[in-house]
């Protein structure tokens, strides 16, 4: 749980960027999240008696005002986090015409979020990462990291371990906590509990495998099965037992570094994809 207070600018940020007239949600899409988090949905001042007719709010504003007042009668910030998670949750920009919404919400909202200590994952869950200073640094951390991970192609699995500790430019602890997903896949994969060298060599062990990658008739597959296991023991001899015995302060990483390394993390995540246990 998100255990954080927003001030009533960064609050109607969040409500500029989430209900923006083109861009953002609809007030039908605002009106169901509202429902669903369990918020009281507020009058907006429109009317219209046959004669006249009053404008009222605009849905921003409106916005804002149901989260004024769910948080002053509750004293939580709760469900307007939760809010923010189902307005950013994936699951509802799967159509192609939606996606154009969604990279807007998802880029434009992590905007707001990061000069606050916050950010949203591709996953739509909020954390707390370290607070952006500048419109610059934000710029930098929102656009041009996540777009070079994504431009990369960047395994899941590798984002899982290390997304947190990326953005907030930590690359030591990227690549380390990276690294360490290699092997946490293979013990999935095998049952095994072993770690480092020992894991790789009982789990690609030639004539005892526990995983199966192909069928090892072959000299080609042969070579496919040990040059997976030799890239697995690769990473860890270059990024995991340096990064483990070094102290941080010592150990220097780059962000250009840093994305070659997970580069390399997520195509080892890749081929292990094809990977099962032996039966």
């Amino acid at each position: 749980m998100i255990n954080m207070i927003l001030n009533e600018q960064q609050l109607k940020a969040i409500c500029d960027v989430l209900a923006d007239t083109n861009r953002g949600l609809t007030k039908i899409e605002l009106t169901r999240l509202i429902e669903q988090c369990q918020i009281p949905v507020m009058d907006d001042g429109k009317s219209s008696n046959g004669l006249t007719y009053t404008v009222g709010l605009n849905k921003r504003d409106w916005l804002y005002k149901c989260f004024a007042n769910e948080i002053n009668s509750h004293k939580s910030f709760e469900r307007v986090f939760i809010f923010i998670e189902k307005a950013l949750n994936p699951v509802s920009y799967t159509s192609e015409e939606s996606r154009q919404k969604y990279h807007f919400l998802f880029e434009e909202t992590n905007k707001v979020l990061l000069l606050i200590g916050l950010n949203i994952s591709n996953e739509g869950k909020l954390t707390e990462v370290a607070q952006a200073k500048t419109l610059e640094e934000v710029d930098r951390r929102v656009n041009n990291l996540r777009r070079q991970l994504y431009n990369r192609a960047i395994h899941h699995e590798v984002k899982k371990y290390c997304i947190r500790d990326y953005l907030r430019k930590d690359y030591y602890d990227a690549v380390f906590e990276a690294a360490k997903g290699l092997a946490e896949r293979v013990r999935e994969i095998t049952g095994l509990t072993t770690d480092g060298s020992a894991l790789f060599q009982k789990a690609f062990a030639k004539n005892d495998p526990y995983i199966f990658l192909n069928s090892l008739k072959t000299e080609s597959e042969i070579n496919e099965f040990l040059g997976l296991k030799e890239l697995l023991e690769s990473i860890f001899h270059l990024v995991r037992n340096p990064a483990a015995h070094t102290p941080k302060i010592n150990w220097k990483i780059d962000e250009i570094k840093a994305l070659d390394i997970l580069t390399l993390i997520s195509f080892a995540h890749k081929y292990l994809d094809e990977c099962h246990k032996v039966p």
